[in-house]
């Protein structure tokens, strides 16, 4: 029994002190808790968002350099944006290409899923622009691909899709040579630039999200 200021016995006892790192330790979890939940918010408010109008979905594609990194129009990189219908019983996209070379014919490559389709080849206008609005009731090889033969996938379902561009180093016209003709895709006609160049220049800078019904 303590006698308290007023002459009063109390039967408070003193009061045990927490030492500092104890505290800290206590806490130390939650606070690596709120920090890796701030970095995830943020990290997911980084990523760019589909853009959306008149029932279509935007995707942009871009030049790269070696590191993987966009290279911008004005240090003279190539661009391209898509607009693809999300959800449909076919992927109708329309396709616009900047900043390519005039005279020379580049393919469309689309991965979906796992498989890799070449669709077509196509030259852009004098301007080095490119335009491409078509319909696809099924994905499929369109142009000659050698051994790269991917077999035909109905759009049905839900599919990750990404657009490329790149050079069109196929025969300028005839088949691919030196595959035997029963091989699946042996008869896609050619009509590329005959030099062997089939280097990327546009890359997806989003997947495409497209549901077939």
């Amino acid at each position: 029994m303590m006698p308290s200021d007023a002459g009063e016995t109390t039967t408070e006892r003193p009061r045990t002190r927490v030492p500092k790192t104890i505290f800290v330790k206590a806490l130390l979890p939650a606070l690596l808790a709120t920090v890796l939940f701030v970095f995830l918010f943020m990290r997911a408010s980084a990523k760019p968002h589909p853009v959306v109008s008149n029932g279509m979905t935007r995707v942009t594609l871009s030049q790269k350099d070696a590191s993987f990194r966009p290279i911008p129009r004005a240090a003279g990189g190539a661009t391209g944006v898509v607009w693809y219908v999300p959800s449909a019983p076919a992927l109708r996209f329309e396709l616009r290409a900047y900043g390519l070379h005039a005279g020379r014919r580049y393919v469309l490559e689309m991965q979906v899923d796992k498989a890799i389709y070449t669709v077509a080849s196509y030259a852009p206008d004098a301007r080095g622009d490119l335009a491409i609005d078509t319909t696809l009731t099924q994905f499929q090889e369109g142009v000659c691909v050698g051994a790269n033969y991917d077999p035909p996938k109905p759009v049905l379902g839900h599919h990750k899709v990404k657009f490329w561009i790149k050079n069109d180093g196929s025969p300028a016209s005839g088949t691919m040579p030196g595959i035997p003709p029963n091989a699946p895709g042996a008869q896609l006609a050619c009509h590329g630039n005959g030099d062997g160049d089939y280097s990327y220049l546009l890359l997806e800078n989003e997947v495409a999200d497209f549901t077939g019904r």
